[in-house]
């Protein structure tokens, strides 16, 4: 069965790809998007364009931005900048929008979830908790069992057992691991040092192909910093995006963005 032509019928409005020539219709764009997987990427482009319009920055603001944006381009001079824009077929608008579009997202995203990020911090702390801990892994439950008392009666270090028997990538670091996220370890591993304490020593257990010997190290409970305040706005930005997404996908409207201004009317 053969497939319509993408350009589409010729009495259709048209998509230029390229400025003043256009080539597909409405109806073959959607397709080309449907059938590559883009519609997702123009929906979440639609959706950081909304929330970028509702947020203005001021001429000072904007400048560094954009020098900065440039220097990233590797783009040294005016000189060379104007036949950048052309070959791309960008406007001063155009390399504006896209130099500050990352700011003014951080900027809505601090407006419209900063008041959430304490609730969501002490939801995902347990997630956050970063541990160090010593791991073995050898293959066979007798050695490991041996090991384990060997261990417990002080008779070795654990850093001597790696290196002679261990089979896993920890032999590189003495079998330490971490500091590393609760979030990150193998479920195997992670519900024993969530619920253990410093020094604690594991009897061994299977976890994959290997059988494991595990102690706690250090604990490093997370602490709402700069960094971990950062990273829950941005999580909780990037799931508010994703639910506009889905909404567009699924044939709803772009909601109206907030405005920072409006919140703050009586």
């Amino acid at each position: 069965m053969s497939q319509a032509p993408l350009s589409g019928v010729t009495s259709a409005p048209r998509i230029a790809l390229c400025p003043g020539q256009p080539l597909l219709s409405a109806e073959a764009t959607n397709r080309l998007l449907l059938r590559h997987g883009l519609n997702r990427e123009l929906a979440r482009a639609l959706v950081h364009e909304a929330v970028a319009a509702v947020i203005p920055l001021s001429a000072e603001e904007e400048l560094p931005l954009i020098a900065a944006h440039v220097q990233a381009l590797g783009i040294r001079s005016e000189a060379d900048l104007a036949p950048w824009l052309e070959e791309r077929h960008w406007s001063r608008d155009d390399l504006r929008a896209a130099a500050t579009l990352a700011e003014r997202l951080r900027r809505w995203s601090h407006w419209r979830f900063e008041h959430e990020v304490e609730i969501r911090f002490l939801d995902r702390k347990q997630d956050l908790d970063r541990v160090v801990y010593a791991l073995l892994q050898v293959q066979e439950r007798e050695l490991a069992e041996e090991l384990h008392q060997r261990l417990k009666a002080a008779e070795m270090t654990f850093a001597d057992a790696v290196r002679q028997f261990s089979l896993g990538p920890e032999r590189d670091t003495q079998g330490l691991v971490g500091p590393i996220a609760l979030s990150a370890i193998a479920p195997e591993l992670s519900g024993r040092l969530r619920a253990g304490r410093e020094g604690q020593l594991w009897p061994p257990f299977l976890s994959q192909e290997h059988w494991c010997v595990l102690r706690l190290e250090r604990q490093l409970p997370a602490q709402l910093d700069a960094e971990i305040r950062e990273r829950l706005l941005h999580d909780l930005f990037s799931t508010w995006v994703n639910s506009q997404v889905e909404g567009l996908l699924q044939g709803s409207a772009l909601a109206a963005v907030p405005r920072p201004e409006e919140a703050d009317s009586p």
